[in-house]
């Protein structure tokens, strides 16, 4: 065999234990396969008691630990978790049960991070301004679920707003600023009245120095939400292509919600990262103050629409701050959707992408370009008061 053909196997081989993964092959700059909460967690998704009892039946006699079974009714599934015996590598473990239970759909706890970072910006609050948000707000048309950290409904920004809250892990919770800072952004008066928000807490207190949330708490948030007939959905975080989230994601928006989320702040040269890279998500970047897209932005032909992402004013630790990010930019665009009465007729996310194109105003090449999608978000004529 050649020196080639050997490269081209061992390349093959790697392309093929990463899809066994749950996730694509990324490029250099990517999202790596290693990203993961717990390296010994596994966990398969199945559509029927039959499907669940034969992958119990499997993962007993294999050796694997049960550490939860679920019963997913708003997205028709039920999540079994487990704990790989010794020496079963991840590749190994999803080969094993997906083959022995071909109807399941496993993979490893990906991890997802925030994408909002402070600012020492000294700007006006521009947001609205550059957005032509009518004076005096909109009603909110349709309730809003926000898949983040805990909301401080303490906050005053968030005085007589109604949030229902539930946690989708164990243990204790990690700080609650940047869940109360999306949701400030949402419930602001100045943008949206009469707002009801479901609040996904999925970020636990861990080890390592940034926040990171499990794929299977997601997939958990997104059933909640989908159960409880919340039609819009605000995802200020991203990670690495996960199957199960996939899966999750198709089962929530055939169901009729609208998942809006942030492209990342990895930098214009990586692949895309999700769930804003699925197809059925409308996915958002950052600009600044003057319509330049926010440096470290995901970029590609994913990219939806733009809002004001770059030293936005926020007040929920007692006195205003500047923070940059598309996490940031993401809630802007899901006000500005909740804002809108054509939302509630909306079938799927090329509904929404259509109604955003008509509204907005462009930043880059005519048409939808990788940078800054379909332009600026504008909430101009949207509303009636």
């Amino acid at each position: 065999m050649s020196q080639l053909a050997r490269i081209r196997l061992g390349v093959l081989a790697v392309a093929v234990a990463m899809a066994a993964w749950g996730c694509a092959v990324p490029q250099a700059t990517g999202p790596q396969p290693s990203d993961v909460v717990d390296p010994r967690k596994i966990i398969a998704l199945v559509p029927d008691r039959a499907s669940a009892d034969q992958i119990r039946l499997e993962a007993q006699s294999t050796g694997y630990r049960e550490l939860d079974v679920a019963r997913l009714d708003g997205l028709g599934l039920t999540m079994l978790v487990y704990r790989m015996p010794d020496g079963v590598t991840g590749p190994e473990a999803i080969a094993a049960l997906e083959g022995a239970v071909p109807a399941s759909t496993v993979g490893v706890d990906h991890a997802y991070r925030l994408q909002q970072q402070p600012s020492s910006a000294l700007a006006l609050d521009y947001a609205n301004t550059i957005m032509r948000w009518a004076d005096g707000g909109c009603r909110a048309h349709v309730a809003i679920g926000v898949i983040d950290t805990a909301i401080d409904t303490s906050a005053p920004a968030l005085s007589g707003v109604d949030v229902t809250s539930r946690t989708f892990f164990d243990g204790p919770s990690a700080a609650a600023t940047h869940g109360t800072d999306v949701a400030t952004v949402l419930a602001n008066p100045e943008r949206l009245r009469n707002v009801r928000i479901y609040g996904a807490n999925v970020f636990g207190q861990s080890q390592t120095p940034d926040l990171a949330a499990g794929a299977d708490a997601l997939v958990r948030a997104l059933d909640w939400l989908a159960s409880e007939d919340v039609r819009l959905v605000n995802l200020a975080l991203a990670g690495p292509y996960n199957k199960l989230l996939d899966l999750a994601v198709e089962r929530a928006t055939a169901r009729g919600l609208v998942l809006v989320a942030a492209v990342g702040n990895d930098g214009p040269g990586v692949e895309p990262m999700y769930p804003a890279g699925f197809r059925d998500v409308i996915a958002v970047t950052a600009i600044d103050a003057d319509r330049r897209v926010y440096r470290n932005a995901v970029r590609g032909p994913h990219v939806d629409i733009a809002a004001p992402g770059v030293d936005v004013l926020v007040s929920t630790q007692g006195r205003p701050r500047f923070v940059t990010g598309t996490s940031i930019a993401t809630p802007f665009v899901t006000a500005r959707l909740a804002a809108d009465p054509a939302i509630t007729a909306a079938r799927d996310a090329s509904d929404v992408r259509a109604l955003l194109a008509r509204t907005s105003a462009e930043l880059g090449s005519e048409g939808r370009d990788p940078t800054f999608g379909y332009g600026l978000a504008l909430a101009e004529d949207v509303c009636t008061q």
